[in-house]
């Protein structure tokens, strides 16, 4: 019995396999006699080409005030152009182009501790302290900044007060052009003094608000 069954199983998938070789090859049969004949129509002019015809010309008005009216004016004619007319290119508008910073200026960061804000700039190396001073108290709107206690941080890693000078400021710009990182100065408190290594009345002064 099982020799009968796997008999059975084996014919089935044979015609099973048959009966698809037979659709295969109608359709394949099918395919190709559809083309042969579509062949065989464009030969005999059957099958109307796809061109369109350009060669109409809209009649002229015979009216000449109809003409006139009917005429587009010059400045809508397209000149040398097809029947259709054509659209002109629009450029696509460009982004502006940031404008480059000197290549010989030094990266500044100045955090005002009070206010716990920083700001970053660029300062040449002919940079005085006096406009650089208007500069900050405008922009962290503090007027009692004050160059005698703007603190710079030297490359020994401690903070130093400028005093106001200008040679100072012109020397550790000079210095940081050498240097890959930037010059961080800070507009100090009182116990920034004090932990800086100053006790003068004076310059503590400077530090509070109204000064």
């Amino acid at each position: 019995m099982n020799y009968l069954a796997m008999d059975r199983a084996s014919d089935t998938a044979a015609h099973d396999l048959a009966e698809v070789r037979k659709l295969i090859e109608g359709m394949n049969a099918l395919v190709n006699s559809q083309a042969i004949q579509q062949q065989q129509q464009q030969r005999q002019g059957q099958i109307p080409l796809t061109i369109p015809d350009t060669s109409y010309v809209p009649p002229v008005p015979s009216h000449p005030q109809q003409e006139s009216q009917l005429a587009p004016s010059p400045s809508s004619r397209v000149q040398d152009g097809p029947l259709y007319g054509t659209v002109p290119d629009i450029p696509a508008p460009q982004p502006p182009q940031p404008t480059a910073l000197p290549t010989n200026g030094t990266i500044v960061e100045v955090t005002h501790l009070l206010f716990n804000r920083t700001l970053y700039f660029q300062l040449t190396p002919d940079a005085t302290i006096e406009p650089l001073i208007t500069w900050l108290r405008v922009s962290f709107n503090d007027h009692s900044i004050s160059g005698m206690v703007l603190q710079y941080k030297g490359f020994d890693g401690l903070w130093k007060c400028l005093l106001n000078r200008d040679d100072s400021l012109k020397r550790i710009l000079k210095q940081s052009l050498k240097g890959p990182s930037m010059l961080q100065m800070r507009v100090p408190r009182e116990e920034d003094l004090l932990s800086s290594g100053y006790t003068d009345r004076r310059l503590l002064a400077l530090t509070k608000p109204g000064s």
